[in-house]
């Protein structure tokens, strides 16, 4: 791989309810042959659920594909994924990931996070998301 290593793609507090707000990608990660996701949530107070999107592109930002989804509520939390672009899988549809899923062997040059949140979150809540490379 051309530039393994650890990544974030977003680290912040959640305050106010996010839409859909895409992060900047990482780029330039050809030659990536597996990932490790990891989104740690430290909750403050207030606050309903966030939902943490993980997703690739293919062919330089202009389809995103989700390849893993946290979801966190009014608890902290740390939660991992694992992609491998290895893994043998059969031709399928692609579907839009639902709470805590994940589409393995999607590992493409770049990754973004896009987050989405309901209700006004205080006391520093955080949300940290990071990329392992390899």
């Amino acid at each position: 791989m051309n530039a393994p290593g650890s990544y974030t793609l977003y680290a912040g507090q959640i305050t106010a309810p996010l839409s859909a707000q895409a992060q900047t990608p990482i780029t330039d990660l050809e030659g990536m042959l597996a990932a490790t996701l990891v989104a740690r949530f430290a909750w403050g107070s207030g606050g309903t659920s966030v939902a943490a999107l993980i997703q690739a592109s293919p062919d330089s930002g202009t389809n995103w594909l989700d390849v893993a989804r946290f979801d966190f509520t009014t608890s902290s939390a740390i939660k991992t994924a694992n992609l491998s672009g290895l893994t043998y899988k059969a031709a399928a549809a692609y579907a839009a990931l639902g709470s805590e899923g994940q589409n393995d062997g999607l590992i493409f040059p770049q990754f973004r996070a896009v987050i989405n949140s309901v209700g006004t979150y205080g006391g520093g809540t955080l949300l940290d998301l990071r990329l392992v490379a390899r």
